[in-house]
């Protein structure tokens, strides 16, 4: 090999290795999945388009948010089946910032955001209808509305897991097949 050879060599060698070629050449791909349209933490999810028609042909349109923050009684009973829906919606979507349990210790705190302990007695003094207003339109600071991505019912199984997790799951006794349940059996 001749010196110019060996200059040129040495030229490429060293320019390849300034342009990261160590990195198998991934320039501009290796941006790919940190630049990509995806929902952040906090931001809202994308609305449907407006005049969109659900898949049961009706346009619902929700009540008022006050409407339902002064609703007592959850009208979705807390059956087992219901408690099973709601973990799994909360683990789905509530647990990255509320973490397993509830007391607003999820992943994303590592990120400089505190999100509310559910288990505090401020929660827990809170009306099931509140618990429901915030999952549907979302907090009145930073949670997003979740409206797009849990239904009404699903809310509702939320909120009866949210208050199991805070120590009261009120649980529909299982009934027999006189109607009455085991409660009214012992009474008699």
């Amino acid at each position: 090999m001749s010196l110019k050879n060996a200059k040129y060599y040495t030229v490429l060698v060293l320019l390849l290795g300034l342009s990261g070629a160590s990195k198998a050449g991934a320039f501009p791909w290796n941006f790919d999945m940190y630049i990509q349209p995806s929902i952040l933490p906090y931001e809202e999810p994308i609305l449907y388009p407006q005049q969109s028609v659900s898949t049961t042909g009706f346009r619902i349109e929700p009540m008022p948010r006050e409407d339902f923050e002064k609703m007592t009684e959850n009208p979705v009973p807390a059956t087992e089946e219901s408690l099973k829906n709601g973990a799994k919606l909360f683990n789905t979507y509530c647990f990255v910032c509320h973490g397993k349990e509830g007391k607003g210790d999820g992943p994303v705190i590592k990120r400089g955001f505190y999100p509310m302990n559910l288990t505090s007695p401020v929660v827990i003094a809170r009306t099931n209808g509140y618990i429901y207003a915030y999952i549907r339109y979302g907090g009145k600071v930073m949670m997003p509305s979740y409206r797009e991505s849990i239904t009404s019912d699903g809310a509702w199984n939320v909120v009866n897991y949210v208050r199991k997790l805070q120590g009261n799951p009120k649980t529909e006794q299982p009934t027999n097949p006189q109607g009455k349940n085991k409660a009214e059996e012992t009474a008699q």
